[in-house]
């Protein structure tokens, strides 16, 4: 009886290592949930539906959307917080519910709840007009604002997002007063201010590049340090003489539920690595306004992550949501 009570264990331990492999060889096996935590058309949501299929192409299953927006992305961060980590609900997060959001506002979670498995892109935020707003430029717009007797109206993406926290470190090093006009994502903002209906915001620039570049938008600056390769005619703010050292920059990547089995993120991280490498993806990404990560930044990618926390720390320590 003892004996048969030490082969029985010993066989459940060797099973017990093999299944973890085992799992990660037949996965996936499914359909695979792709949360965005945005809107429809947002620029997240574009960079999420050309990703998706080119997992689904080398994953040999469908890799379905699900636009999950509201509260600055964390309502569809929550969803995948919450969710079986099985590698069959993963999230193409963002700098703004990963690491934004926790800080700033009551989101239920921290950046410690998900597993970072590829960084997928980065982007600028961009300060952008209505043709007929009266500045062109950065300095130009704070130059009105001083002189001003209202707050400047601007424009924000959400209450808890990169994007917006620009307009507030522009405004702070700028010596002016803003109003936050808040939208539930870029779209609807981008909407209004085709429409005229609001005369300035902060957004990404990947989502206005196009409307910039047909004349019905006109860019004030890029809130970088640097230029945008994938508009490189932009100046930044910070190339004018109101403000210097203002910056706003964003990333995405892919993340999932916390302890997905190594397995899975394996595999995720191949597949990853496969996708950014091929000349095709990267041109269409550097088209739409993205550059597309290195690939071989998956191996780093969770230190990434932990580095932009600790440099975001003592900005975000200004930024307040109402």
């Amino acid at each position: 009886m003892p004996t048969f009570t030490r082969r029985s264990a010993l066989v459940t331990a060797l099973l017990g290592l093999l299944a973890p492999h085992a799992f990660g060889q037949t996965y996936p096996s499914k359909p695979i949930t792709l949360v965005v935590p945005y809107p429809a058309g947002a620029a997240v949501d574009n960079i999420g539906r050309g990703l998706a299929l080119e997992l689904s192409k080398r994953l040999g299953q469908s890799v379905v959307v699900e636009n999950v927006g509201g509260a600055s992305g964390t309502i569809g961060a929550g969803k995948v917080r919450r969710s079986t980590p099985d590698g069959y609900t993963l999230m193409v997060g963002t700098v703004n519910e990963l690491l934004v959001a926790p800080t700033v506002m009551k989101s239920g979670y921290s950046v410690s709840d998900f597993t970072p498995i590829a960084k997928i892109s980065s982007n600028s935020t961009v300060l952008v007009a209505h043709p007929g707003f009266s500045a062109n430029s950065a300095d130009e717009l704070i130059e009105q604002a001083r002189r001003s007797k209202e707050p400047l109206l601007m424009g924000a993406t959400g209450a808890a997002v990169m994007q917006t926290v620009g307009g507030m470190l522009l405004a702070e090093a700028g010596g002016i007063e803003i109003t936050n006009v808040v939208y539930k994502g870029g779209a609807p903002m981008v909407t209004d201010l085709l429409a005229g209906q609001v005369l300035v915001g902060t957004v990404a620039l990947n989502s206005v590049l196009p409307h910039i570049r047909n004349g019905k938008l006109k860019p004030l600056g890029v809130i970088s340090n640097h230029r945008d390769p994938t508009a490189p005619e932009i100046p930044t703010i910070n190339e004018g003489k109101a403000v210097k050292n203002v910056e706003a920059d964003l990333w995405t990547g892919l993340v999932g539920p916390k302890d997905l089995p190594p397995p899975v993120v394996s595999r995720l991280t191949a597949v990853m690595r496969d996708i950014l490498s091929e000349a095709k993806y990267r041109e269409s990404q550097l088209k739409a306004g993205s550059i597309p990560a290195d690939p071989e930044a998956e191996a780093v990618f969770s230190r990434f992550v932990l580095g932009e926390k600790t440099r975001l720390a003592p900005v975000l320590a200004k930024v307040k949501v109402e």
